[in-house]
């Protein structure tokens, strides 16, 4: 088989999963994992019974393909975003943007990420760590380069990235079971604002978060 063959094989068959992915998910959040059921995902999918089964080993592992694959997306996103810029502030403000508005738009993983943990509290907190201790390198990175530069008091970074983490995930639970009344992205400024003018050194650089409404 040629390569150019191969190759739209491959994106075919990715291009199927993620349609097969795409109403796990919007299935999985409505139902939960014990009353969804293949059947209805297949008609969400547009796609026989029997196609999904081709993908995956059964609804566990289509549910676990789509926690993963969420949580996927979520790094890749805010590695994208942070990497536009030198500034460890404007790292900090991106990436608090970029999680907030990921699981905006992705309302559907959130749901299920809460719902679901008491199932699959093993596996689901195992990706979840996965995903965040391979992020916490470059998170400590962007703190210790912060303190260097004069810009953020010197810490400990680890309480730090802690902090920094318990209030986005508390933000986007409390979202999620309050019944998403308000936009996630419009908490960003305050967000920023609180995290940041509690750790800037820099007095110019904090009194401009202190004022941003």
């Amino acid at each position: 088989m040629r390569a150019k063959d191969r190759k739209k094989i491959e994106a075919r068959i990715e291009q199927r999963k993620n349609q097969i992915l795409d109403a796990a998910s919007l299935i999985f959040s409505k139902e939960g994992f014990v009353k969804a059921n293949t059947d209805e995902i297949a008609k969400a999918a547009n796609l026989g019974k029997g196609t999904i089964y081709r993908y995956f080993k059964n609804k566990r592992d289509l549910f676990l393909s789509v926690v993963d694959r969420g949580l996927d997306k979520l790094k890749d996103a805010i590695l994208i975003e942070v990497e536009k810029t030198d500034d460890p502030l404007k790292k900090i403000e991106s990436a608090i943007k970029t999680y907030l508005s990921f699981f905006e738009k992705n309302s559907n993983l959130i749901g299920i990420l809460i719902h679901e943990q008491s199932s699959f509290q093993k596996r689901i907190a195992k990706r979840y760590f996965e995903h965040y201790y391979g992020n916490v390198d470059r998170i400590k990175q962007t703190f210790k380069a912060g303190i260097e530069q004069s810009l953020i008091k010197d810490m400990d970074i680890d309480s730090l990235i802690s902090v920094y983490a318990s209030i986005l995930n508390g933000l986007v639970y409390m979202w999620q079971i309050e019944g998403r009344k308000y936009r996630l992205i419009d908490k960003v400024p305050i967000v920023t604002k609180i995290f940041l003018t509690g750790v800037i050194k820099d007095e110019k650089r904090r009194k401009g978060y202190e004022k941003a409404k």
